[in-house]
């Protein structure tokens, strides 16, 4: 079980930090032409690409094969090496430790905000906590807005409408289970910094996204807006467990300046959403294609190539195989004949000549290509390409002009 686990951790762990690079790489792009919304909505794709790669292993149909994802597949090969039971299971556990101690990190830190939050107390539709925590929006099921004992001093009237919107908003767009889900992702790839700062930056997002909305609400209130900001940025403390604190980390002046941008109109939000949306199908299907079982796939075609060589001088020939086998153990002698797939390279050297060669499928069903390299000692001779039909013998000869010092006839014949 290890052994199968463990490969599945880290392909997983893989195929998330491409979603979070692809993520924060456009994530400013998509602020600016789609809105902070769906800048924010953008992050989805990270745990759809998680819930892709856990999904079993299926062979790729052929319409979905991409060349442009083989990269990533020879990456996910790459990123699963092969380990005995036993290395398995030592790297298992040390992966379940940093998990374990990633949720304990997280659980003490809720627990030690909600110890300097102390005993709230409810003043009609919110709760005040003791002094420096809030306006913050807390609970996952039952939600609740706490704000200092001076929260009213600190605000004007309209600046504690704009501050109760904004934490509305989170309790309305359920952040907190998205926080949530950040941080189970922390604690299962505890060990890939790419993502704590993707959950950074999505709490960022998250802050911007939420400032948007008020300010779609209250278009004409910019000025009071970005006055709370910066009363509550002073003294602010870094923000902890799960939680939407308006006095957040987050670059005040980063969510200043957003303000001033006009959102998008009705239009570009649709085309925003459908956006979204194709991105999100591509990206779990790009996944899906990229870790498609190559063993599932269909297997490439088998040829037997009966090789004759002929040299004016070493009339023993000796034979060394490089990639393959030959057919049979009588083979060995007189003309071989080897077995091998289309687009593996056979090489054969007969005293100082070496071949090297390709078969490929030609342009008809009765055709093949045969591609390769003739050497002598380190020197390269010739590269021939030929055109053959199947059965047939295919000759390359190298000499003066005058006599052949060395010749090879290929005859391919497919296999089934």
């Amino acid at each position: 079980m290890a052994s199968s686990l463990l490969p599945l951790v880290l392909r997983t762990a893989l195929f998330a930090s491409l979603a979070i690079v692809l993520l924060l790489a456009s994530r400013t792009l998509l602020r600016r032409k789609l809105g902070a919304a769906l800048a924010c909505q953008a992050w989805l794709l990270v745990p759809i690409v998680v819930l892709a790669a856990l999904l079993p292993q299926r062979p790729a149909p052929q319409v979905l094969r991409i060349e442009a994802l083989r990269p990533v597949q020879a990456l996910a090969v790459q990123a699963t090496p092969g380990a005995s039971p036993q290395q398995a299971g030592i790297v298992l556990s040390a992966w379940a430790c940093g998990a374990l101690a990633s949720a304990l990190w997280f659980i003490l830190g809720h627990h030690a905000f909600l110890r300097r939050a102390g005993r709230l107390e409810r003043r009609g539709g919110l709760y005040v906590g003791a002094p420096g925590i809030g306006p913050v929006s807390l609970g996952l099921l039952r939600p609740r807005i706490v704000v200092p004992p001076d929260f009213a001093q600190r605000y004007s009237p309209q600046e504690q409408a704009l501050v109760l919107a904004h934490e509305r908003t989170h309790i309305a767009r359920r952040d907190a289970l998205a926080n949530l889900a950040a941080a189970l992702l922390q604690c299962l790839f505890w060990f890939n910094p790419l993502v704590y700062l993707g959950a950074r930056r999505f709490r960022q997002d998250q802050e911007l996204a939420c400032d948007a909305a008020v300010m779609l609400q209250h278009p004409g209130q910019r000025r009071s807006y970005a006055e709370a900001l910066l009363k509550s940025h002073t003294g602010a403390r870094a923000a902890a467990g799960l939680h939407c604190h308006w006095q957040s980390p987050h670059p005040t002046k980063e969510r200043i300046m957003q303000l001033q941008h006009t959102p998008p109109g009705t239009v570009r939000r649709l085309a925003g959403r459908c956006i979204l949306a194709l991105a999100a199908v591509g990206a779990a299907g790009a996944t899906l294609v990229a870790r498609a079982d190559p063993a599932a796939s269909p297997a490439a075609p088998r040829y037997a190539v009966d090789l004759a060589m002929a040299t004016a001088s070493a009339p023993d020939i000796a034979f060394t195989l490089k990639a393959d086998a030959f057919a049979s153990q009588s083979d060995r002698k007189g003309i071989p004949r080897i077995l091998t797939a289309a687009g593996e390279k056979f090489a054969v050297a007969s005293g100082e000549w070496r071949v090297e060669m390709t078969v490929r499928p030609g342009d008809a069903a009765d055709q093949v290509w045969l591609a390769g390299k003739l050497f002598k000692g380190a020197s390269l001779v010739s590269e021939p390409r030929l055109l053959t039909r199947v059965g047939e013998p295919a000759t390359v000869k190298v000499g003066d002009g005058g006599s052949t010092d060395f010749s090879v006839a290929m005859t391919v014949t497919p296999q089934p």
